[in-house]
């Protein structure tokens, strides 16, 4: 992968890709010389832009493309990643944008020159694109010594939560704090900060705010999941949810207070 290429100089220019598209979409099922394109958006409800673009980039490689170029998503411009395949003489292109929502990501992807056998791209796409966010990553161990901190925002279905907060443009971040130190630790939902990558800061939701909005017996679940002000004795496990405004978080910042030294202990999380 190369994020440093621009993607001009791959696909001359993306207002190309958008003539050539709107022309497709009128001509619809006809066959037109270089206008060969397939297209599918998906509105990914409860999927940070940044977790879109890296299950984007796996389903892209599923597909057996080759990636050219990938940029990053942010709040003000969408990622972009390009990409080919080259099957005897015959080589496909594809470009897919992720844009940034207020309740998830929105994914277009299109392709050109494929041939007729390439009506079935849209369903190919949401296939791969669905089966690798349907696969997610096992949760990490905690570390056999010391304090360990693992802090991970939760896309889409959560069913450890057991509630969808995403329709209210909440998102549910997971937190798991491990003491294997000899030392009991203080924790306080006002000392976790989360960050996007253009540096915006944002502070866990009251939860009373966000049951309001929900049935009483979600509501009931949701204040059982939801983490609290509170110790952490020497040799146990602290989990349960935070929740915060949706945006494209990048990293978090948990700040514990050792009880004997009433010092503040540090730890950062990159996403």
């Amino acid at each position: 992968m190369n994020s440093d290429h621009s993607v001009s100089a791959v696909w001359g220019s993306q207002a190309h890709w958008s003539a050539t598209l709107v022309a497709c979409l009128i001509i619809s099922l006809s066959v037109a010389p270089g206008c060969v394109a397939r297209y599918i958006r998906m509105d990914e409800k409860g999927v940070t832009c940044s977790e879109a673009f890296q299950i984007a980039i796996t389903a892209v490689h599923r597909m057996n493309y080759t990636i050219d170029t990938a940029t990053k998503p942010t709040p003000g411009a969408p990622g972009v990643i390009t990409a080919t395949h080259t099957e005897g003489s015959s080589t496909q292109g594809l470009m897919v944008q992720i844009f940034c929502t207020t309740l998830g990501a929105s994914i277009e992807a299109k392709t050109e020159n494929g041939g007729l056998a390439d009506f079935n791209f849209p369903a190919e796409f949401r296939h791969s694109f669905e089966t690798v966010a349907a696969n997610r990553a096992p949760e990490r161990a905690a570390a056999e010594n010391g304090v360990d901190v693992l802090v991970t925002p939760a896309r889409g279905s959560v069913p450890e939560l057991g509630v969808d907060v995403s329709s209210i443009g909440v998102l549910p971040v997971s937190v798991r704090i491990t003491n294997h130190s000899t030392r009991i630790y203080g924790f306080r939902i006002k000392d976790v900060v989360l960050k996007t990558e253009d540096g915006e800061r944002a502070k866990p939701l009251g939860i009373t705010g966000i049951t309001a909005k929900l049935s009483s017996g979600d509501a009931d679940t949701l204040r059982q999941k939801a983490l609290a002000d509170q110790d952490i004795p020497a040799g146990a496990t602290m989990t349960g949810f935070l929740f915060f405004p949706f945006k494209p978080y990048a990293s978090a910042r948990v700040v514990l207070i050792d009880r004997a030294s009433d010092e503040p202990e540090g730890f950062s999380i990159e996403f």
